[in-house]
């Protein structure tokens, strides 16, 4: 068992809670290992319930911290006090210079916690970019704040984008470029239109160094290749995910015409850190996104292609619903499932014969009966998929109707889920506007009359006029 003057002078710690508790603006203690209190400032502070977080030391428990339960986020600073002393304790540190020290490192921890509130708990690269540029601005504000990704092939750098090299018109073959993702400040629009090569210059000396660079005159740095808008000063810090750069940080020109300090320079690293790992989850979440609608469109080919009247349906069904879903204002993520939902609704027709699928006469009862279990075939095949089964539900009610006549359930009304509502209006829709083996294509004012006589037994009167609005 340790005690806590085995690693630090008595003033020493009553300076450093002194500035804890003025740098916070709450009573902070230190008690001993039977709890009674060491030092406290402000000494006269009033008794109050407390929470308290051991402190240990390579093991050893030295004591506690102390700080009142009530007021402002009593966790945050226990958190705070208890990396910070620790890492003062550990390391020996000469407490001379204490009030900056501290101030410093809580200006830092500050951040962080903002940064995460602000990041929440969302996969959305863009909204990472977004935020961590408007931190960078907020900490340096500059004339350009830019948040480059890295593309892994020229292939992905857009037509409109300068490509900066060494060589007048020369693209390297498999090399990855930074291309911009955000760019703020008055520089922004040039900005937004560079891609910038990771083989060489300034940001291929970043992507090899893997740390932050800052010029303070780029003219007389041989590395800059130059950008889209004028510059003199320049700092670049690397995204880093487990030793790998996934892009930059780009500040140009601070608005007050000094240079980037050490201290903007360490705020940015720390952001930088914090927001590259969200950005790493949001892009390989894309990439399986991309890939699941990727999947879901070969199905919906395949389904089509059994029936040339029906080519394209699915596809065409799935812009439609996920329009009347942005209609009526659904979270962008049940969107996302809908246009899933839609994409998949006639993959059960896999299972129906083509010759039931082609047929120009009636359906005798028995084909109807196997031309309806599609509905629910292709709800079976993705509902053993964990984050599909709901889509599967949606998919399985699509031939409902609002009257309760319609199958495999006979739901009624708002018994039928509401994205099966935004499908079965949409499907119908494209049905009548598409050649079909018994008739040829309505008209969308035709479709839209015949549709008009069934609202309120077929659909849903609220869906039927999103749809209006969205085919208008």
């Amino acid at each position: 068992m340790s005690d806590i003057f085995d690693y630090i002078q008595p003033d020493s710690l009553h300076a450093l809670i002194r500035q804890y508790s003025e740098v916070l603006d709450i009573p902070v203690s230190i008690l001993d290992e039977q709890r009674k209190v060491i030092f406290k400032h402000p000494e006269k502070s009033p008794r109050a319930k407390s929470e308290r977080r051991e402190l240990r030391i390579k093991d050893n428990s030295i004591g506690y911290i102390s700080v009142p339960s009530s007021g402002r986020s009593p966790g945050a600073a226990l958190d705070f006090i208890e990396q910070n002393l620790t890492e003062i304790l550990s390391m020996g540190y000469e407490i001379d210079s204490l009030s900056g020290e501290v101030a410093r490192n809580y200006e830092e921890m500050s951040l962080l916690w903002q940064l995460t509130s602000r990041l929440g708990v969302g996969l959305d690269s863009d909204k990472v970019c977004r935020v961590l540029a408007d931190e960078a601005m907020k900490i340096c504000p500059s004339r350009n704040v830019s948040i480059l990704l890295l593309a892994e092939t020229p292939s992905r750098v857009p037509k409109t984008s300068c490509i900066v090299t060494t060589k007048e018109d020369e693209v390297p073959e498999n090399v990855p470029f930074f291309l911009p993702e955000v760019s703020l400040g008055e520089d922004a629009k040039s900005a937004s239109m560079m891609a910038l090569s990771a083989a060489h210059g300034l940001m291929g000396e970043v992507y090899k160094r893997k740390e932050p660079i800052t010029i303070c005159d780029v003219a007389k740095d041989e590395r800059f290749e130059g950008f889209t808008f004028p510059i003199k000063r320049i700092l670049v810090v690397p995204l880093l995910v487990e030793d790998d750069v996934i892009g930059a940080i780009v500040a140009g020109d601070k608005l007050d015409g000094e240079e980037f300090y050490s201290t903007e320079i360490r705020l940015i690293m720390s952001i930088a850190t914090e927001c590259a790992v969200s950005i790493k989850k949001a892009l390989l979440y894309d990439e399986i996104h991309d890939m699941l609608f990727s999947t879901a469109e070969a199905f919906s080919l395949a389904m089509d292609a059994k029936d040339p009247y029906t080519y394209g349906h699915s596809k065409r069904v799935s812009e439609l619903a996920a329009g009347i879903g942005e209609s009526m204002g659904l979270p962008a993520d049940t969107i996302g499932k809908v246009r899933l939902a839609a994409l998949l609704h006639d993959i059960g027709k896999l299972g129906t014969p083509e010759v039931i699928l082609g047929k120009i006469s009636n359906l005798e009862p028995d084909e109807m009966e196997m031309m309806r279990e599609h509905a629910y075939m292709g709800a079976r095949m993705i509902e053993n998929i964990k984050r599909m089964r709901e889509i599967s539900t949606w998919m399985c009610h699509h031939h409902e109707k609002f009257d309760g006549s319609g199958y495999p359930s006979g739901l009624k009304g708002e018994q039928i889920p509401l994205p099966s509502r935004i499908i079965a209006l949409a499907d119908y829709y494209d049905a009548l506007t598409s050649d079909r083996p018994y008739r040829k294509a309505l008209t969308k004012e035709d479709a839209i009359n015949e549709m008009k006589a069934v609202v309120g037994k077929h659909f849903d009167p609220a869906v039927y006029e999103h749809f209006l609005k969205v085919t208008s």
